[in-house]
């Protein structure tokens, strides 16, 4: 007998969110989705409804995902971002891909390669944020030197990654002037240039033309907490730059977490429950097969069953012991849903939003719900 827990994911809600960020960000002339770690989980079955409702460009990590993509997709544009093996080059020759140059000597060994293809390739300026990237202005002149006077290499853009949202400190204005000193002589070239997230929350920059979504993209924006501090971080900020904006759109969570219940049974008071946890008095319990594994621990408190919370009293690598008073084998469990978000789990886990889902849904089936077949569709 299966028990499963499933991550469902909804690509309408994910189609109207593509829509509402492309429409509110339409002064950009390319829409980036940044796709890392398998689409944040979701997997690249999106990338179809990413590209119909506006993104023209996808960034993925390592070149794997950028093949797995180009199977089922010949026209979006995708951005390695990770370092290529030098061997590797032709592999993205074959797939159209755009390779990142984190150094001056990584392109070096490319120019050495005397490739008779066309390579795209796209430059990856350190803003001062001490990551990979070309360093200062002379960097990226010789960089561009190089490719210029390479018969098959085309400078398609130029990125960088910003770390700080700018929202509580001043990290993301010293960031994009640091970005525009290094790069300002190259901003009359015909080329891409774009920044992450962090833009969404200020004024657009003239010079930049692409705007790179990632969590947003299914429905988790940047979680900033409401209290006294905060606000008056945000209000020293605002009066400092008056650059602030918040996107006034409403995005849904375009995924949801269910399971059911694999086992029932009756404690004693005084009962070991699981690995340590004793029981206070006598109860009934059931089981729910997600665990450790999945991401989901006693940390997120409780889950919902017929309509009622119940609380995860042990917790294991492979389930979950809840309170199970009046529940069924096979009864549905809701962990994530419309009812309780991803914002409360960011709350409880103390955690942000890109560590709780690179380990939230790794091991999970995966239900595509709502695309063009109007069937469910499995992985």
């Amino acid at each position: 007998m299966r028990f499963d827990t499933i991550l469902e994911i909804d690509l309408y809600k994910l189609k109207n969110n593509v829509k509402l960020l492309c429409e509110s960000y339409n002064d950009y002339k390319y829409k980036v989705a940044n796709l890392k770690d398998n689409a944040y989980g979701m997997g690249f079955k999106i990338v179809k409804t990413l590209m119909q409702n506006g993104i023209n460009y996808i960034l993925v990590e390592p070149l794997k995902d950028a093949i797995d993509i180009r199977r089922f997709n010949n026209d979006i544009n995708i951005i390695v971002s990770y370092y290529i093996d030098i061997e590797q080059i032709y592999d993205a020759i074959s797939n159209n891909l755009i390779i990142t140059i984190p150094s001056l000597e990584y392109l070096k060994k490319i120019t050495e390669l005397n490739i008779r293809d066309d390579l795209k390739l796209q430059l990856l300026i350190d803003n001062g944020s001490n990551k990979m990237g070309l360093k200062n202005k002379l960097e990226v002149k010789e960089a561009i030197n190089l490719i210029d006077n390479s018969e098959h290499l085309i400078l398609d853009g130029i990125y960088t990654d910003l770390t700080s949202v700018g929202i509580e400190d001043d990290f993301y204005y010293k960031q994009v002037n640091n970005f525009y000193k290094i790069i300002n002589d190259c901003l009359d070239k015909n080329i891409i240039i774009h920044l992450n997230e962090p833009i969404m929350y200020h004024q657009k920059l003239e010079y930049i033309n692409g705007i790179r979504f990632d969590l947003s993209l299914i429905g988790i924006e940047e979680n900033i907490e409401d209290n006294f501090i905060t606000n008056m971080k945000i209000k020293n900020i605002q009066k400092r730059y008056n650059d602030l904006q918040f996107p006034d759109i409403d995005l849904k969570l375009i995924f949801t977490i269910t399971s059911e219940v694999m086992d029932i049974g009756k404690v004693k008071k005084g009962d070991l429950i699981g690995r340590n946890y004793i029981a206070k008095e006598d109860m009934d319990i059931a089981v729910i097969p997600v665990g450790h594994k999945d991401g989901i621990t006693k940390a997120i408190k409780y889950v919902g069953i017929n309509n009622y919370k119940r609380d995860i009293i042990a917790d294991d690598i492979d389930h979950l012991i809840v309170t199970g008073d009046d529940v069924k084998i096979h009864d549905k469990v809701y962990i994530v849903n419309e009812e309780r978000g991803i914002y409360d789990f960011l709350t409880l886990l103390k955690t942000n939003r890109y560590y709780l889902m690179s380990v939230l849904n790794r091991n999970l089936r995966k239900k595509y719900i709502n695309g063009e077949s109007n069937g469910e569709d499995y992985l």
